[in-house]
């Protein structure tokens, strides 16, 4: 890491005066710049003696948002050489609550670029009208798409929706538009609950081609099926993704018993 942009950051980045905890606050900021590449994959981070120095902060304190860091997968500690920006994986957070693949990333700050491979109104499949509660004569609209993050590709997704619920969906930029906000913003339908799965398969010819990986890589493929307000189904997807570039955090709560606070 260059000696101008180490001079560039400094203890004013902390708000002392904050009710978030230093350590939080410095886990940002490095974040941020791992995020936006002004640190990139292989560059070595200061020394936590030079950390506590440029921000005025304890050890401990960066300890505790390096440790956060590393955990994330966004740091690498080698022993006796110090820490170092690690190869990518980027999370996505599965909770209690739908969120799509949108905006759990950009919600870490990064940018997805998204390419429509197809969009398109199709005949449903006896696969897809069992998946989405469709009659046999009742179209998709059928989308598929492969999505990049720091210009790599990492995804590719297929999504099914009854195409009587989503009229016009076909003039929609998709280069520019989440799906789950399409579904709340355009059509009103908000996307309430999720059955996921999940499991580890190798690349075959044509996912290997698209994702630029070697035949047989591993992969995630996910399957997921979303339904709104009353349980109705509005659309099923499979999804490809590599697994060196993926990390999954799963966060849930316990409801309290009746009458328990």
């Amino acid at each position: 890491m260059s000696a101008n942009h180490s001079n560039r950051l400094s203890a004013s980045e902390i708000d002392k005066s904050s009710p978030l905890p230093y350590h939080y606050q410095l886990r940002e900021i490095l974040r941020a710049e791992i995020v936006a590449e002004r640190w990139r994959r292989g560059d070595q981070l200061p020394s936590e003696h030079q950390l506590c120095d440029m921000f005025q902060v304890s050890r401990t304190t960066v300890r505790e948002a390096l440790d956060a860091l590393v955990n994330e997968g966004l740091l690498t500690r080698e022993k006796g050489l110090g820490t170092f920006v690690a190869d990518p994986k980027f999370m996505e957070t599965w909770t209690g609550s739908a969120i799509g693949f949108s905006d759990s990333i950009t919600q870490q700050g990064y940018l997805i670029e998204t390419k429509v491979l197809e969009l398109d109104i199709k005949p449903a499949p006896l696969r897809i009208r069992q998946e989405l509660n469709l009659q046999a004569h009742e179209d998709i609209v059928y989308l598929k798409r492969l999505r990049y993050i720091l210009k790599q590709p990492i995804l590719i997704v297929t999504s099914y929706m009854p195409a009587r619920l989503f009229p016009g969906m076909t003039e929609i930029d998709f280069t520019v538009n989440s799906l789950y906000q399409t579904f709340r913003r355009e059509y009103n339908i908000p996307v309430t609950r999720v059955k996921r799965s999940i499991e580890a398969i190798a690349a075959d010819e044509d996912i290997a081609a698209q994702l630029d990986l070697p035949l047989g890589f591993p992969i995630m493929f996910i399957e997921n099926t979303a339904y709104t307000d009353g349980g109705t189904p509005i659309e099923y997807y499979n999804a490809w993704r590599r697994g060196d570039k993926s990390r999954f955090q799963f966060e849930y709560s316990q409801p309290h018993p009746s009458g328990e606070r």
